[in-house]
């Protein structure tokens, strides 16, 4: 439907929106007893209400001329609205300005890359392994992210641990602009974070993610409650990271506050690198995993350490390691490393609390091929 503001004689602008009462709860007319003039009061959520459903044009015109047919936003109201918006956003704290920013972020996405690259649902279609069998045009190495943890390390309001988490995180980069997930569970395969063990089982990304832009990350996390109407919001984000050192890999640690978590990012940034696929095998004969032992597989880069930080491709915990057709079936397979550098591959199992395993292979990264 059409709703029209008519705080005025004329309209100040039309907008199509599927939902009139949010347009009235958003604007009011007053009258000053004193000097007898109308004018327009505005809620602090008429902004992020304009940007969704004022047609985009009419917001860059701004403060011009009235268009033919009524329509007209002013820029000094856009202006008024986005200030008295920040600055209640300020003084609510960080956690509301990210909320609001992630509220933003479907419609921004959707008028800068659905034209493009289709639904703002859809996950990115670029594979792994592009170049293991053909060799590329004019390969250039460039700077990629390493995802290495994801955890929640506070939480707030009446949520106590253990936390029965399901949603999504993913990661949009200039590849494509499409998610590529790092973790993703329905309702009813929740992951349980404990205290002690607070970090996310993390399944990407699928591709190495490449930096020469931003990447964006987007987080919806539920806590799930006894029943859906009580499942409650953990962490909702669209966040961007920059690359701001190209001359060297670092290790990064950042957090973003939710309204009832903290979540906090390990990455790292790898200059001049390309992408490794890892696949692990058991020798022909040997069947099955056998029972009763723990496996840990991960991989890291030179330049960072393992000590530092590492990217987990599988941790069995309990359950036992999955083997099909002598593969290991992993969690994740994806790894960035320097093309000057090298990538570590790490292998350890338990039984109880004793390691009867502890090794690691070297590989010197290529340009293409296996």
């Amino acid at each position: 439907m059409v709703a029209v503001a008519r705080a005025f004689p004329t309209p100040l602008f039309e907008v199509k929106s599927p939902n009139r009462s949010a347009l009235v709860d958003c604007l009011s007319v007053e009258t000053n007893p004193a000097s007898g003039r109308t004018q327009l009061e505005v809620s602090r959520d008429w902004a992020d209400f304009v940007k969704r459903w004022a047609p985009q044009e009419m917001v860059e015109e701004g403060a011009g001329s009235p268009k033919r047919g009524g329509r007209f936003l002013p820029g000094e109201l856009v202006q008024m609205v986005e200030k008295d918006s920040s600055e209640q956003e300020e003084e609510e704290g960080p956690d509301r300005f990210l909320a609001a920013q992630a509220r933003r972020f479907m419609s921004e996405w959707n008028a800068l890359y659905s034209g493009y690259y289709g639904r703002f649902e859809d996950t990115t279609q670029i594979p792994n392994m592009r170049f293991t069998y053909e060799k590329p045009t004019d390969p250039v190495p460039t700077a990629t992210l390493q995802i290495f943890s994801l955890k929640v390390t506070k939480i707030r309001g009446d949520l106590q641990w253990p936390l029965h988490v399901f949603g999504m995180v993913a990661v949009r980069d200039a590849a494509d602009h499409n998610r590529n997930m790092i973790f993703l569970r329905p309702r009813e395969s929740c992951q349980i974070l404990t205290q002690e063990d607070p970090y996310l089982k993390l399944t990407g990304p699928t591709r190495a993610v490449v930096l020469v832009d931003p990447v964006t990350f987007e987080v919806d996390l539920q806590v799930k409650g006894i029943t859906e109407g009580e499942d409650e919001s953990l962490s909702f984000l669209a966040v961007t990271y920059t690359n701001s050192n190209v001359l060297k890999s670092k290790l990064i640690k950042t957090d973003y506050a939710s309204k009832l978590s903290t979540l906090e990012f390990k990455l790292g940034s790898i200059v001049c690198s390309v992408e490794a696929t890892i696949f692990l095998k058991v020798r022909p004969g040997w069947g099955s995993w056998p029972d009763g032992f723990r496996a840990r597989f991960s991989a890291c880069t030179a330049s960072i350490g393992k000590d530092k930080a590492e990217v987990i491709l599988l941790d069995s915990g309990d359950d036992k390691v999955h083997i099909d057709e002598g593969s290991i079936s992993l969690s994740r397979c994806v790894a960035s490393v320097e093309i000057s550098g090298k990538l570590k591959v790490c292998v350890e199992a338990w039984r109880g609390e004793d390691v009867v395993v502890s090794t690691s292979k070297s590989f010197k990264p290529k340009e293409d091929g296996c």
